[in-house]
């Protein structure tokens, strides 16, 4: 029986708790993580290490568990695998998302008092297949080691989106997380920066790099295919890749999981939370430091959008924001994690593609009223559209934002999306 993410949203609504001597990784008891609390709308919520532990006893098999798993360093074996482009792939137009089966696991874990992860997986270790050293998917990035991550979709069970941007993306924020020094299993991000990057900058190349993350993919998703043939809702892959070091290693991990399917209308968000400092690293870190605003979401919103203080939206916790303001559409251009989709969008308008002009400025909340519609993209969600959005007025009274119907420009970038995103994809496992 599973406890997972009912211990962890006990443990970050303990308001003034400080974490403990030490934290639960992927190599078993560390330093303290770099932070210690999460601002959020409803007040500043801290996520205890002593009060996951006291909520869930049976952690130390957690931790065990991991340490039996043996992370070691890269092997320099790893078989280098080829891939190609498909000029088409046949499939029908449904697209999968990871977050309806998402909220519906979290609701479920957190209404009952134990419940049993079922949802199947295969997880992959330095090119080989390998024990899931933790007890929920949810857990991987949440308990394991800091380092640098990207989340991926499969398309038609054999290939990946925009898989060559997240080879990119993955170089971009391991370099940057090694120059500021987090990572590097001191776990206090000093800034010191230089030993990893001087012991690990060979394999930080394009080159380098992809065939090794094309073999741990594949092997993944081929096993998970074998093993689930039979499951509808395992056809297509969510995948997640970290990269974690130390002075002396370099580790890749892949866990594959069912990606489910795209969330139906009405799509709802929440305006609330302060933009990521270093949105340019996509660092596991954030996943704990926005733990506390995903469990303060109501349970029928889709995702919090963060704001500054002049109420500028940047971008949500997992998505990029997106508004229709005087027919043009409005995204911030800096600030923010630039995703694959919002990546594939904004190449389509540069190229004519879409006949579509872009304003690369954060919509503002005080413009609402000019909104035509709003909507998100993520690699899980492609584009949504947005058809509520919730935010807090400067009186401090909840307000809505509706969009019904849902706008003209909007439906056609989603279809456009829906249309054209498996042309961006890269075969990893072969017929």
């Amino acid at each position: 029986m599973q406890l997972g993410l009912k211990a962890l949203r006990v443990a970050s609504a303990a308001k003034g708790a400080a974490w403990g001597s030490s934290v639960p990784t992927a190599k078993g008891l560390v330093k303290p993580l770099a932070w210690n609390r999460a601002t959020t709308g409803r007040g500043v919520a801290a996520a205890s290490h002593q009060s996951v532990c006291s909520v869930r006893p049976e952690l130390s098999r957690h931790l065990a568990s991991a340490q039996r798993a043996g992370f070691l360093g890269i092997s320099g074996g790893l078989a280098k695998a080829t891939a190609t482009r498909p000029e088409a792939l046949g499939g029908s137009r449904v697209a999968y998302s990871s977050s309806a089966m998402a909220e519906e696991d979290e609701a479920e874990i957190y209404e009952g008092e134990a419940v049993e992860d079922k949802r199947p997986l295969v997880f992959v270790h330095n090119g080989a297949r390998a024990p899931f050293p933790y007890e929920t998917a949810e857990d991987f990035l949440l308990m394991g080691k800091r380092g640098a991550y990207t989340t991926a979709r499969s398309v038609d069970g054999r290939a990946v989106f925009e898989f060559e941007a997240h080879v990119e993306r993955l170089i971009k924020s391991v370099r940057l997380m090694m120059e500021a020094g987090d990572g590097d299993g001191d776990g206090d991000g000093d800034g010191k920066g230089g030993a990893c990057l001087r012991k690990h900058g060979a394999l930080l190349s394009f080159e380098a790099l992809r065939p090794k993350l094309m073999d741990s993919i594949g092997k993944g998703m081929k096993q998970f295919s074998e093993e689930n043939s039979e499951l509808a809702s395992a056809r297509e892959m969510k995948i997640t890749l970290l990269l974690t070091w130390d002075r002396e290693s370099f580790d890749i991990s892949t866990l594959i999981v069912p990606l489910g399917e795209r969330p139906q209308q009405p799509v709802k968000v929440q305006v609330g939370g302060k933009p990521r400092k270093n949105a340019l690293a996509k660092d596991s870190e954030w996943t704990r430091e926005r733990r506390a605003l995903e469990l303060a979401r109501p349970a029928d919103c889709n995702e919090v959008i963060l704001s500054d203080e002049s109420g500028r939206l940047f971008e949500g916790l997992q998505t990029n924001f997106y508004a229709v303001v005087d027919g043009r559409v409005q995204t911030a251009g800096e600030g923010i994690l630039e995703g694959t989709v919002r990546k594939m969008l904004l190449d389509a308008c540069d190229k004519g593609s879409l006949e579509v002009e872009l304003d690369l400025q954060p919509p503002s909340l005080h413009e609402m009223d000019k909104w035509q519609g709003a909507f998100i993209s993520s690699t899980s969600r492609l584009l949504l559209p947005v058809s509520e959005i919730i935010y807090t007025d400067a009186s401090g009274q909840e307000q809505k934002k509706t969009f019904a119907p849902l706008d003209p420009l909007v439906q056609k970038l989603e279809s456009f999306i829906l249309d054209k995103y498996r042309e961006e994809s890269t075969v990893i496992v072969s017929c």
